[in-house]
């Protein structure tokens, strides 16, 4: 479950839930962990030591101020980290907007939930950066954001977060919680279900520009099949509580798109169920007209 060498920082000002943190990342396997109480004593650990993890609680870096991650974001050739925002409870649509577009890459929410806690950490690993420059002119040819003027596509980007996923990998399993949904870049994803407990059956076979995962925003139900990387592959990760806002044009016209390919596809469904009908009552009238000898 994950490299355990990873460098892990740890940033707190409460020194009993900065103990309590570094608990579970020891618990985890993780030995290289370092708690800091001052958000300024991070940018003085980072000159001098190499660290893969930032772990940055939201309501610590607010009292530092605002440009906490903005310089962290800006300077990230001299500080190349990756952040995951420690919470305590929601917090406002703009506010979580605010963070991901100022670099965060994964959230976690006390108290800690062991499976969710190794999923953030996968998760920030598997981020990469985006230029955007180049990726709206990559994404721009995929028909799914064809909706979008270039600025809108912009903005959407800097609050989306860009995975990359190897040959094989999994990204979500039957039952796991419907929290995100992704729109593939590069690379193909495979959706397969288990068949009586056993048997592994492919339902679909995604390729660039195809999404998957959408019930998560819809309905919020839990994931009825399985979604892993055929080869390498470049995912763009939308998160649920950003797209339940609905606070902007972007947000309602991204909710709108999905629901479309959502009612396409349930159309298709309904129309492969008409098919299947009429071959089996074709197949049950020519049984019943055959003479029995």
């Amino acid at each position: 479950m994950g490299d355990k060498s990873l460098q892990i920082l740890i940033l707190h000002f409460d020194q009993k839930s900065l103990d309590a943190t570094k608990g579970v990342m020891k618990y985890l396997g993780y030995t290289s962990i370092t708690g800091v109480s001052v958000p300024a004593r991070v940018f003085n650990i980072l000159k001098s030591e190499k660290f893969d993890l930032l772990f940055a609680d939201y309501r610590t870096i607010n009292m530092y101020g605002e440009g906490f991650l903005e310089t962290l974001r800006e300077n990230h050739e001299q500080y190349p980290i990756k952040v995951i925002l420690l919470i305590d409870s929601e917090i406002e649509v703009q506010d979580l907007k605010r963070m991901y577009r100022e670099g965060i890459t994964s959230i976690i929410k006390y108290p800690f939930q062991l499976n969710e806690m190794e999923k953030a950490i996968e998760d920030s690993v598997r981020s990469v950066p985006m230029a955007v420059s180049k990726t709206v002119r990559k994404i721009r040819e995929l028909d799914f954001f064809s909706f979008l003027t270039d600025e809108e596509l912009i903005s959407l980007l800097k609050i989306s977060k860009c995975r990359k996923y190897n040959e094989g990998e999994l990204i979500f399993e039957d039952g796991q919680p419907g929290d995100r949904f992704y729109v593939i870049v590069d690379g193909i994803i495979v959706i397969s279900q288990i068949i009586n407990k056993r048997r592994e059956q492919v339902l679909a076979r995604l390729n660039r520009g195809s999404c998957f995962g959408e019930m998560a925003i819809l309905d919020g139900s839990p994931r009825t099949a399985k979604a892993r990387a055929y080869d390498d592959t470049v995912l763009l990760e939308f998160d649920k509580r950003i797209m339940e806002g609905y606070d902007d044009i972007i947000t309602l016209k991204l909710f709108k798109k999905l629901t479309h390919i959502f009612s396409r596809r349930l159309r298709g469904a309904n129309a492969k169920i008409k098919q299947m009908m009429a071959a089996k009552a074709k197949s049950d009238s020519h049984t019943s007209s055959t003479p029995v000898t």
